[in-house]
């Protein structure tokens, strides 16, 4: 049995769908950026792109054509950004929300696993295939499995293995992998000191401004030592500026998740508006395709600011392709939705790896097939030009395809459900958090243990409760016309009782926190496979059933504390429903009730305002007493509304009678 739950972060079910099932959207996205690569490469070494890298300068066979492909580079900030985004996301959350980071040993194996087999299987093939003949000795087959062929010797010249010529970035991502979790373990002391989620957010990102210089400094310092171009991109620091936003985005992120209210304005510009960071994005393969500081239509950058400006792009184009795909409750782009969501496109973002790993050894066999039985391999760059742009891209781009699915599917696949399901094999009951030891619940004993049925549905039912009350907060949270009293200056009843709204509404987001917690840790034992353990049963009987909700505070005021009260409360999972239904119902009344008036005596105003209007002119009081008494009934409303509201209805009794003796001068 198994229990599926969103993101208890309170991830949109819309785009990203992150913490839960992608979107295909994403994995459209990522399709679209190995097609990009794969035909680059094809670009290069069919002399449609031109080269200075031959010796004599040869030009682009087709400039149009060499011109649209040179902008293609940028899509591979998406292969950084998204990775960087889902692995620093739920650490991010989990900081923001001031909960201990969650352990990332099993997280680590699982995306190793989808990683390394993968990069292996397609080093096995080519080493035997392509290169059996150039093995010099054990450090040659080693140091591509131990990942360090981007770690070249001196004079720090790049050195191909045919077949594993783009293979450099599987080693970058593998540290950068290994990097993230010790940020966001030097990050934690820092951010914790915040006490708001966004004064957490604000110093998790820290660290972003920090990577980004190390990318560019890097960058300079290779130039400036007069290394190989690709050095830049080779090491792993070489990408610390597209790591860096990728970080940045799952900060901004997981304090959507955390906090609704104070989701940034950029992830809620994105959600408005998708269409604008697509068009940014376009902008940007475009300005790359005019290769700024550098030559239209080659196949390399020439000059330190050309590469800075490619470096640039990149980094933009994986920011503005992004952020449309994870913004909470994003709107849809019509034409955009349906290229990355077409069939084709997904399954091609599916296995994107292996067409990345896969397509340079396709080149290889389709350029020089009698070499792989003779051994006399040549490198990729002798066959430059030996075969026409769209007889290579559409031998690659299929026979890649085909390797890449029957490298997901007969090998990826398998081997990571094993790994998945040795995992769950030993795993073990999760620790108590940190918020539930003070309070140790009753022993077993006094606690009638649900049998397997009952508690997966009883589970089932917590989490589809969960779920509903995360949509109603999200709700209220997005109201416009929370914002409205939120942003207004109030006075009177309204300030009052706004105010009190305010701390129910705070309040109601800390239990949920609370009561979320709850909710995951009975999720836990039902989510993998197989059954819970007797033991993980009466866990998870007792915190359905017990005072397990702990909620800390700042104790009530002092007309209504008791000589005990810490702030500290203490309920069950029923108890802390009701709680939150109670103040969540005075928050949403408050809020109608300003909505009610605001409308209602909106529209009073409105026509008051065409009376004035045709007023101009008539005989009577003084137009500009009129008008300032207007705008009187107006700042009055605007800043006191709840005033008007009794006994469910709103009161316009003065805004009528002005309005009638304006509608009787008229006529």
């Amino acid at each position: 049995m198994s229990v599926t739950t969103r993101d208890s972060g309170g991830a949109s079910a819309t785009a990203g769908r992150v913490g839960g099932d992608r979107d295909p959207a994403i994995f459209g996205i990522r399709g679209l950026a190995a097609l990009a690569l794969l035909t680059v490469h094809v670009a290069m070494f069919s002399g449609l792109l031109g080269t200075k890298a031959l010796g004599t300068p040869r030009p682009p066979s087709n400039f149009l054509g060499a011109f649209f492909v040179s902008g293609l580079p940028s899509f591979i900030g998406v292969f950084f950004v998204l990775p960087a985004l889902y692995l620093y996301l739920p650490l991010a959350r989990a900081i923001i929300a001031g909960r201990p980071r969650p352990p990332q040993g099993a997280t680590m194996v699982r995306r190793l696993m989808r990683l390394l087999p993968a990069y292996y299987l397609m080093y096995l093939v080519v080493l035997v295939a392509l290169n059996r003949d150039a093995i010099d000795g054990p450090w040659y087959v080693l140091r591509p499995l131990l990942l360090l062929q981007i770690y070249s010797p001196s004079p720090f010249a790049p050195h191909f293995i045919n077949g594993m010529e783009v293979s450099w970035t599987v080693p970058s991502m593998v540290q950068w992998y290994l990097a993230l979790p010790l940020i966001a373990w030097a990050s934690h002391r820092f951010a914790a000191r915040g006490a708001t989620p966004v004064a957490r957010a604000r110093r998790l990102l820290l660290p972003v401004p920090v990577l980004i210089g190390i990318g560019v400094g890097w960058l300079f310092f290779v130039k400036g030592n007069g290394w190989d171009n690709r050095m830049v991109f080779w090491w792993p620091q070489g990408f610390a500026p597209t790591i860096g936003i990728g970080l940045g985005l799952a900060v901004l992120l997981a304090l959507s998740q955390v906090s609704p209210g104070d989701t940034p304005r950029l992830l809620r510009v994105a959600a408005v508006r998708p269409g604008l960071f697509w068009v940014a994005a376009i902008a940007v393969y475009l300005v790359n395709c005019a290769r700024p500081f550098s030559v239209i239509g080659m196949d390399a950058i020439y000059s330190t600011s050309g590469l800075f400006m490619t470096y640039l792009m990149v980094a933009l184009f994986g920011l503005f392709a992004s952020l449309p795909l994870v913004s909470p409750g994003a709107t849809r782009t019509r034409v955009v939705d349906a290229v990355l969501t077409a069939r084709p496109v997904v399954h091609l973002g599916k296995v994107s790896y292996g067409v990345y790993l896969w397509h340079f050894a396709v080149m290889h066999f389709y350029l020089q097939p009698g070499a792989v039985f003779s051994g006399a391999v040549r490198p990729i760059r002798e066959l430059y030009g030996t075969a026409g742009f769209w007889e290579l891209e559409t031998v690659t781009l299929l026979g890649a395809v085909l390797l890449a699915t029957l490298s997901h599917r007969l090998f990826e696949q398998p081997l990571a459900a094993l790994v998945d399901a040795a995992l769950a094999r030993r795993r073990r009951p999760t620790p108590r958090p940190p918020a539930l030891r003070r309070a140790p619940l009753l022993t077993t004993a006094t606690v009638d243990v649900l049998a397997p049925p009952q508690a997966g549905a009883a589970v089932a039912a917590a989490v589809t409760d969960r779920d509903a009350i995360q949509t109603n907060l999200v709700d209220l949270e997005r109201h416009l016309d929370r914002h409205l009293l939120a942003a207004a200056e109030l006075t009177g009843e309204s300030a009052r009782r706004w105010a009190a709204a305010r701390a129910d509404l705070a309040q109601l987001w800390t239990v949920y926190h609370a009561y979320s917690a709850v909710v995951d840790e009975v999720v836990r034992p039902f989510a993998g496979p197989g059954q819970p353990s007797g033991a993980e049963l009466a866990r998870v009987s007792a915190l359905l059933d017990q005072a397990s909700v702990v909620v800390t505070g700042p104790p009530p005021p002092l007309a209504r504390r008791r000589i005990t009260d810490d702030g500290r409360v203490e309920l069950t999972v029923a108890a802390a429903v009701a709680r939150m239904d109670e103040l969540f119902r005075g928050v949403a009344e408050v809020v109608t009730a300003a909505e009610a008036v605001w409308e209602t005596a909106g529209a009073r105003l409105d026509r008051i305002d065409a009376a004035l209007a045709h007023r101009a002119g008539a005989d009577g009081a003084d137009p500009e007493l009129a008008v300032r008494q207007a705008d009187r009934l107006r700042t009055a409303v605007r800043a006191d509304p709840l005033a008007r509201w009794r006994d469910g209805a709103v009161v316009t009794d003065d805004l009528d009678d002005f309005l009638g003796t304006l509608e009787h001068l008229v006529a």
